[in-house]
């Protein structure tokens, strides 16, 4: 279903084009960050109630969104993104509610779910305040400050951490900070294939020049590390 109104368009295909989303659907089907999918899904588990609400705030093509549906049969999930492609390589996936939309402006009714996720998407207070029940729980997927600093090391020249900092700014005092967790995940790429989709998955791959091509072009393999900061908040 798309709800995205014209004039909430910021260009004509706004969002992740399908070169994106191809290049992360060939990436995260290798399994490459199955562990923060798990570790997503076991919080879902343990913090929310029988029979569950979920929305997927800026879903992409719904690797995580399957995820939990998968995992959690009993729950209803939606998968919301602003990317036309996206939600059109989601939509195979026929058990979730998929819809193309703008997350600041959610076509759902008020107090609708349980629980909000948001891996590395928007995060809003008044729409979330909006949709989420009294009580109800946001889980945020964020980049911590070492996040694939090898994949960054090829790209710049000075690679500059992460600022965490502002992750605490999304959400305003209407949601409390309850946890936070930071997890690892060891990637061994093992080709120029693997490489190629996770810089394309990225913004990094805005910032390509010739010389990084060339750097790129070197390589067989890559090891690096993913390092997620996951926060949890309720409302």
């Amino acid at each position: 279903m798309n709800l995205l109104l014209a004039h909430r368009k910021k260009s004509r295909s706004p969002g992740d084009d399908m070169a994106m989303v191809e290049s992360r659907r060939r990436f995260l089907q290798q399994g490459h960050y199955a562990a923060l999918a798990d570790h997503l899904t076991e919080l879902c588990r343990n913090q929310l109630p029988e029979q569950p609400t979920i929305w997927d705030a800026g879903c992409g093509e719904g690797y995580y969104t399957t995820h939990l549906a998968d995992a959690m049969p009993e729950a209803r999930v939606f998968g919301l993104d602003i990317s036309k492609p996206a939600i059109q390589a989601a939509s195979q996936y026929k058990k979730i509610d998929w819809c193309v939309a703008s997350s600041t402006h959610p076509p759902y009714q008020a107090d609708a779910f349980d629980a909000i996720v948001s891996v590395f998407s928007r995060v809003d207070s008044d729409p979330f305040d909006q949709v989420l029940k009294p009580g109800g729980q946001v889980f945020l997927v964020a980049p911590d400050n070492d996040h694939l600093q090898a994949l960054r090391n090829i790209i710049y020249d000075q690679v500059r951490p992460y600022d965490t900092s502002k992750h605490l700014s999304y959400l305003d005092q209407r949601f409390t900070l309850t946890q936070q967790t930071r997890l690892e995940v060891p990637l061994r790429l093992p080709d120029a294939q693997a490489v190629e989709d996770l810089l394309g998955m990225t913004p990094h791959a805005h910032r390509r020049s010739a010389a990084v091509d060339a750097r790129l072009n070197a390589l067989t393999t890559l090891e690096d590390t993913a390092c997620f900061r996951i926060y949890q908040f309720t409302h």
